[in-house]
């Protein structure tokens, strides 16, 4: 069990955030894998190299990268190997999907917080939400939320110095992995626990 209960910590702040009569049923820090597969998460033009914006502007989509794990051979650098499956077979897999699918959007919400927030994920009874709470005034704000309905499953799935990896996947076929604890599984075990469970009616 958990040393601090989050639930009972910051219940009464994020329930400022919840609908009448919606239950907050875990809560636990959220945190990007310390490494993982990130090839699989689709960008937008934005986000691209110049290089591969260009290649996208030009031909309607970027590159299709190989999936091999040597790439070729340069005489300057030698074998060229995909790092992507280095770190796929470290981490696993941070995610799947383009960047309008459910796991792309949470997957935005995680990287760039508003202010210097703190990260947590919350189940409720009827939302998975990513919370970004203040650090100076403790208050919370909701940085990306979902539907339970739109969760198909969630399950632990430790990795390397990531014991408490949690991921969940959404009926849009989608896929985000995140972890919440580095060696301990009880935040993880009862967060899964929680969206594994019964939605609650509005």
């Amino acid at each position: 069990m958990p040393l601090i209960d989050f639930v009972q910590v910051y219940g009464q702040d994020v329930a400022k955030l919840l609908d009448r009569h919606e239950r907050l049923l875990a809560m636990t820090g959220y945190n990007e894998p310390l490494i993982g597969d990130e090839s699989r998460l689709g960008r937008t033009l934005d986000e691209l190299s110049p290089r591969m914006r260009r290649y996208a502007e030009k031909r309607g989509a970027p590159p299709q990268l190989s999936d091999r794990f040597v790439q070729g051979f340069d005489p300057l650098n030698g074998i060229l190997v995909n790092y992507n499956r280095i770190d796929r077979f470290m981490g696993g897999i941070s995610g799947e999907g383009g960047p309008g699918s459910i796991a792309g959007r949470m997957w935005r919400a995680g990287e760039k917080p508003p202010g210097d927030g703190s990260l947590y994920v919350a189940a409720t009874g009827r939302r998975l939400l990513v919370l970004s709470m203040n650090t100076r005034t403790q208050e919370f704000t909701i940085v990306f939320e979902v539907a339970r309905s739109d969760i198909a499953s969630a399950r632990r799935a430790g990795k390397l110095f990531q014991r408490g990896r949690v991921e969940v996947r959404f009926t849009d076929g989608s896929m985000k992995a995140f972890t919440t604890a580095i060696f301990s599984t009880a935040r993880a075990r009862t967060l899964v626990a929680a969206l594994s469970g019964p939605t609650q009616e509005r």
